[in-house]
Protein backbone atom coordinates (compact mmCIF):
# COMPACT_ATOMS: atom_id res chain seq x y z
CA UNK A 1 0.00 0.00 0.00
CA UNK A 2 1.54 3.43 -0.98
CA UNK A 3 0.64 6.69 0.50
CA UNK A 4 1.75 9.71 -0.20
CA UNK A 5 1.49 12.93 2.07
CA UNK A 6 -0.09 16.03 0.87
CA UNK A 7 2.60 18.22 -0.62
CA UNK A 8 3.71 20.73 2.41
CA UNK A 9 6.47 21.71 5.25
CA UNK A 10 6.01 18.95 7.63
CA UNK A 11 7.61 19.56 10.97
CA UNK A 12 7.46 18.12 14.94
CA UNK A 13 5.23 20.25 17.47
CA UNK A 14 7.60 22.13 18.80
CA UNK A 15 8.99 23.53 15.23
CA UNK A 16 5.46 24.03 14.10
CA UNK A 17 4.05 25.98 17.27
CA UNK A 18 7.22 28.59 16.51
CA UNK A 19 6.60 28.38 12.53
CA UNK A 20 2.41 28.89 13.45
CA UNK A 21 2.98 31.49 16.00
CA UNK A 22 0.56 29.26 18.17
CA UNK A 23 0.49 27.23 21.67
CA UNK A 24 0.67 23.54 21.96
CA UNK A 25 -3.05 23.78 23.67
CA UNK A 26 -4.25 26.02 20.46
CA UNK A 27 -2.61 22.65 18.05
CA UNK A 28 -4.55 20.30 20.07
CA UNK A 29 -8.09 22.03 19.95
CA UNK A 30 -8.02 22.51 16.72
CA UNK A 31 -7.42 19.15 15.99
CA UNK A 32 -10.01 18.39 18.40
CA UNK A 33 -12.65 20.52 16.91
CA UNK A 34 -11.95 18.72 13.82
CA UNK A 35 -10.25 21.79 12.38
CA UNK A 36 -6.96 19.76 11.55
CA UNK A 37 -7.56 16.40 10.19
CA UNK A 38 -5.32 13.08 10.25
CA UNK A 39 -3.56 12.73 7.02
CA UNK A 40 -3.94 16.91 5.26
CA UNK A 41 -3.14 18.74 8.73
CA UNK A 42 -1.21 16.26 10.77
CA UNK A 43 -0.08 12.55 10.57
CA UNK A 44 0.87 10.13 13.66
CA UNK A 45 4.52 8.98 13.41
CA UNK A 46 4.32 5.95 15.18
CA UNK A 47 1.19 3.15 15.78
CA UNK A 48 0.81 4.19 19.33
CA UNK A 49 -1.86 7.02 20.82
CA UNK A 50 0.56 8.58 22.53
CA UNK A 51 3.16 8.43 19.47
CA UNK A 52 4.61 11.91 18.12
CA UNK A 53 2.77 14.13 15.38
CA UNK A 54 4.22 15.47 12.43
CA UNK A 55 2.33 19.19 11.62
CA UNK A 56 1.80 19.93 8.30
CA UNK A 57 2.49 23.93 8.45
CA UNK A 58 0.80 24.89 5.17
CA UNK A 59 -2.02 23.46 5.41
CA UNK A 60 -2.65 24.36 9.24
CA UNK A 61 -1.93 28.09 7.91
CA UNK A 62 -4.80 27.46 5.90
CA UNK A 63 -7.14 27.02 8.68
CA UNK A 64 -5.59 29.75 10.31
CA UNK A 65 -6.43 32.07 7.93
CA UNK A 66 -10.07 31.31 7.85
CA UNK A 67 -10.33 32.81 11.40
CA UNK A 68 -11.69 36.02 12.06
CA UNK A 69 -10.35 38.53 14.67
CA UNK A 70 -12.78 39.14 17.62
CA UNK A 71 -15.60 42.23 17.16
CA UNK A 72 -14.89 45.14 19.33
CA UNK A 73 -17.87 45.84 21.04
Amino acid sequence: MSFELPAGQWLRRKDAESELNCSKSTLNRRKDEGYFKLGTHFIKVGPHSRSPLLWNVDECRKVFAQFEAPKGG
